[in-house]
Order: structure tokens, then C-alpha cells, then sequence
């Protein structure tokens, strides 16, 4: 999900409304489809945060960037309203230094901040994810289909932007 969140940030910035609406959609998908195992993705990686953090790494502050874009993504809560039932936009705009800001710009800031996350970790966030998808397959086959699109198309879009810059 880390991945889905930095690379439409990634078809954000070029344009590419086909490609962002598809990912958009898988996204959606997953969750819909999957909501156990979405959270359960979200909280692992979660906790990736607090050890990056509690370590005081580099990699902290885009950590955090990408939880809170999580976060409001998972509950649908648009910043721009008045519908912040936890605490979630108030967090963004503190950690973004403005209390000002709207749920567009909060997204745009958080993306850009989001996408530091070092690239030679996403093997390793790629495997964690597989494990816990492969894991959610034996335990709810169900579930399995779903989230098999959403890492193919996930791992689809990494490998074009790692390989060009053209989406």
C-alpha cells in the first residue's frame, strides 16, 4: 500500500489521469474487497514507522508522511470539511507546520515529503507486503484475487518508473 500511496503521487505530478484513476480504482478495490487485510498492511508498515523514528532515521519524517496520507485514505476523511472525527487532518496540518492548508494541498505536501522514502528499501517493503498478502491468501482464499491485482498492478507501475520516467 506504501508503494500504491508514492506511486500515484507519482502519476499525480505527470498527468496521467488514465494511469491515476487505475491505480485509484486498485486501491479502492483492495479495500473494499479486503478491508482486514488493508489494515493489516497499514498497521505493519506502521509499525516500520516507529522503528524508523525510534532509531532517529532520515527516513522518519517520510515515513510519517506516508502513515498520515494512509490514514486519511483508509478513513476517508477529507480535510477540507468538517469531518475529522480522529484527529487525523489536525495531525497532517501540524506535522506539515500549517494550519491553514486544504485536503489537496495537505496530500500534494505529504506525497512530496512521502516520496523520500528510499527507493532501495521497496525490495524489502515488497517482500513484507507479499508475506502478508500470501499469509491473508491461506488464511481468507477469498480475499486472494483482489489483492493479487492490487500487488501485480503495484509492482507493474514500480517497475515504470524505476525503469523511465515516462508515466
Amino acid at each position: 500500500m506504501l508503494l500504491a500511496l508514492l506511486l500515484l503521487g507519482h502519476v499525480t505530478a505527470h498527468n496521467d489521469e488514465a494511469i491515476e484513476k487505475e491505480l485509484a480504482e486498485s486501491l479502492v478495490n483492495s479495500f473494499v474487497g479486503s478491508a482486514d487485510a488493508v489494515n493489516l498492511l497499514y498497521n505493519i508498515f506502521l509499525q516500520i514507522t516507529h522503528y524508523e523514528c525510534d532509531r532517529q532515521q532520515d527516513d522518519c519524517r517520510a515515513w510519517t508522511a506516508v502513515n498520515l496520507i494512509e490514514a486519511l485514505e483508509l478513513m476517508g476523511v477529507n480535510c477540507d470539511g468538517n469531518h475529522d472525527n480522529h484527529g487525523v487532518c489536525n495531525r497532517a496540518r501540524t506535522f506539515l507546520g500549517s494550519e491553514d492548508v486544504g485536503h489537496d494541498e495537505i496530500i500534494k505536501e505529504l506525497l512530496l515529503i512521502g516520496e523520500q522514502v528510499p527507493s532501495r528499501d521497496y525490495p524489502a517493503l515488497n517482500a513484507i507486503r507479499d508475506s502478508v498478502i500470501n499469509y491473508v491468501c491461506i488464511k481468507e482464499p477469498r480475499e486472494c484475487e483482489v489483492l493479487g491485482k492490487f500487488r501485480d498492478l503495484e509492482n507493474w507501475f514500480e517497475a515504470r518508473i524505476e525503469g523511465k520516467d515516462d508515466i
